[in-house]
C-alpha cells in the first residue's frame, strides 16, 4: 500500500508577536483572539508570546491561550516592561519582532501588512531599519503622538509647559515617514539581529523610558529607526489620557533620570536631579498642606531616588516600584469618579 502523503513542514516563523501583560486579561484574550485569526498565525509564518508579569488576578482558562503557536510565559515577577519583552523574545524567536500592547485594536490583515512592510525593508539597498514605529490613533480617529525627539535638560523643561497630550512628541503636522528620534513601543517592530546585538531591552527601567533607550542603543550601534504610517492601529488607553497615581510619579521620575544618567552628559544630569529634587520638595510640601499623605510619600521617595542615582547607587527595575509602593501604601489614591475616596488624616470622632 502507498504511503500516505505527508502534511507540510510548519513555516518558520519570520515574526514574532510579543504582547506584555500586567492585569489586562480581557484585553489580551481579545487580541490574541484576533490574531490566532490571522492566516499568517494559522501558517506559521507568525507566532505570538503573551507574558504575564505576575499578575494579581490569575490567568484565564481560555482555549485562545492554548493555541498552537502561541506561548504563554508566566514571570514569577513583575520586572517591568522591558523584563517582559525580553522573556518574550527568549520564548518566541524569529527574524522579526513586534511589541503590541494589549489595549491596542488591530483590524484583520495586520499581520500580512506587517509583513509585507518587512519584505520593502528588506529589499532595500542600504538593508532593513532596525526599529519601526507605526502610527497610532485614538478611538475617535485622531492621530495619537508616537515619535519624539531624545530627551535633554532643556527640552525637558520646556515641556513641562507643554499640555500632556503632545508634550514628548513630535506634532502630527510635522511628522514624515522616515527617521525618527525615538518611537513607542505601543506597536513597535524590531529587527532581531538588533535586539542580539544590543542584548534585548534595558531591564534597570522598569517603565517608561525604555523604548526611548532602546533607540538610542540602535542609533549607536548603527541602526536606523523609523517611523512608518504605513501601518496603523487604534490604541485605546495611552498613558498621556490616564490619571497619575503617585506611585507612578517615582516610576516616571525615575525613568528620566536614570535616562539621563545612562545617555547624556554627566553635568546633564546632575542639573536635571537637582531640578527634580526641587520639584519634589515644593510638591510634597504642598500635598502635605492638603493632606495628600500617598502623594506626600511618593515626593520623598523621588527625592531620596534622585539623591541615591545621583551618588551613582539607586533603584533599578523592580526595586522601583517595590519602593514606589511602600512610600505611598499608608493612603489610597484618589481615582477617578462619583465615589473616589481622598486620603487624609484621622480625625477625632466629634463629641457627642
Amino acid at each position: 500500500m502507498a504511503d500516505s502523503p505527508r502534511p507540510p513542514a510548519p513555516a518558520e516563523p519570520r515574526l514574532a508577536v510579543v504582547v506584555v501583560n500586567y492585569d489586562g486579561w480581557p484585553d489580551v484574550l481579545g487580541l490574541a483572539g484576533r490574531l490566532a485569526c490571522e492566516p499568517e498565525f494559522l501558517s506559521g509564518a507568525c507566532r505570538v508570546a503573551v507574558v504575564d508579569n505576575a499578575s494579581p488576578s490569575p490567568a484565564p482558562d481560555a482555549e485562545v491561550l492554548r493555541s498552537p503557536g502561541l506561548r504563554l510565559v508566566m514571570r514569577p515577577d513583575n520586572g517591568g516592561f522591558a523584563a517582559g519583552v525580553n522573556a518574550g523574545w527568549r520564548a518566541c524567536r524569529a527574524p522579526w519582532l513586534l511589541l503590541l500592547n494589549p489595549d491596542v485594536d488591530v483590524e484583520p490583515g495586520l499581520l500580512a501588512r506587517i509583513l509585507a512592510r518587512i519584505d520593502a525593508y528588506e529589499a532595500r539597498l542600504e538593508g532593513p531599519p532596525g526599529v519601526v514605529g507605526y502610527a497610532l490613533r485614538n478611538e475617535d480617529g485622531t492621530p495619537q503622538g508616537s515619535v519624539g525627539v531624545f530627551p535633554g535638560l532643556l527640552r525637558s523643561l520646556r515641556e513641562q509647559f507643554a499640555p500632556r497630550r503632545s508634550r514628548k512628541y513630535v506634532p502630527e503636522r510635522r511628522l514624515r515617514a522616515g527617521r525618527a528620534d525615538w518611537v513607542t513601543g505601543a506597536c513597535l517592530l524590531i529587527d532581531g539581529r538588533l535586539m542580539a546585538e544590543a542584548g534585548g531591552f534595558d531591564e534597570e527601567f522598569f517603565l517608561y523610558h525604555e523604548e526611548v533607550a532602546f533607540c538610542r542603543v540602535a542609533a549607536d550601534l548603527g541602526y536606523a529607526v523609523e517611523y512608518d504610517p504605513a501601518v496603523a492601529v487604534v490604541h485605546r488607553k495611552p498613558l498621556q489620557d490616564r490619571a497619575i497615581s503617585p506611585k507612578m510619579r517615582v516610576v516616571i521620575r525615575h525613568s528620566k533620570l536614570l535616562y539621563f544618567r545612562k545617555h547624556l552628559p554627566r553635568p546633564q544630569f546632575l542639573a536635571l536631579s537637582a531640578i527634580v529634587t526641587l520639584e519634589a520638595a515644593v510638591r510634597g510640601a504642598w500635598a502635605a498642606i492638603r493632606g495628600r499623605d500617598a502623594e506626600r510619600g511618593a515626593w520623598r521617595e523621588v527625592a531620596a531616588t534622585a539623591r541615591e542615582l545621583r551618588r551613582g547607587g539607586g533603584p533599578l527595575g523592580r526595586e522601583v516600584i517595590e519602593r514606589a509602593e511602600r512610600a505611598t501604601a499608608e493612603a489610597r489614591w484618589p481615582g477617578p469618579g462619583p465615589n473616589r475616596t481622598r486620603a487624609t488624616r484621622a480625625r477625632p470622632a466629634p463629641r457627642r
